[in-house]
């Protein structure tokens, strides 16, 4: 009898496939929204949005994502390899209008790394006081008092 069990290389990547069309399915709700509603934000940005809405409801569990986002992250360096191409192509308009480039780049980075380390202190700040409201009341606080 076939069993997905005995092939666990071939279980993976059926995981992680089925999980970046489910990335890509976000993505591409994002590309209606976007569409229908004539917004001038990127597609891929109201996905991430939906997706993090749908993350901190609890309508979505990060176990359905959690393979597949981690290869996209893994060979995000492939990503950038049609920037570089589109630059060398580019080469006269980076000669003359690279300062303007590279201080977009240069403010963008910093402006997603204050951004960034605001969203985990937050998250930190967060995640403790869910921790502190969950703990159980010390056994301490509730004395039993004996007749005698």
């Amino acid at each position: 009898m076939f069993s997905l069990k005995q092939y666990p290389k071939f279980t993976h990547l059926l995981k992680t496939a089925a999980q970046l069309g489910l990335l890509v399915l976000i993505w591409w709700i994002g590309a209606l929204i976007q569409r229908s509603l004539n917004l001038p934000i990127s597609a891929g940005v109201i996905g991430l949005l939906l997706l993090t809405a749908a993350l901190l409801s609890g309508l979505f569990k990060l176990q359905w994502i959690k393979q597949g986002s981690d290869l996209i992250l893994a060979e995000l360096v492939l990503f950038f390899v049609p920037i570089v191409v589109g630059l060398i192509k580019c080469k006269a308009v980076f000669l003359t209008q690279g300062w303007q480039l590279i201080v977009a780049v240069v403010l963008g980075t910093v402006c997603v790394m204050v951004c960034t380390a605001y969203c985990v202190f937050f998250g930190f700040k967060l995640e403790s006081k869910f921790k502190t409201h969950k703990k159980p009341q010390d056994a301490s606080n509730h004395k039993i008092v004996h007749g005698k």
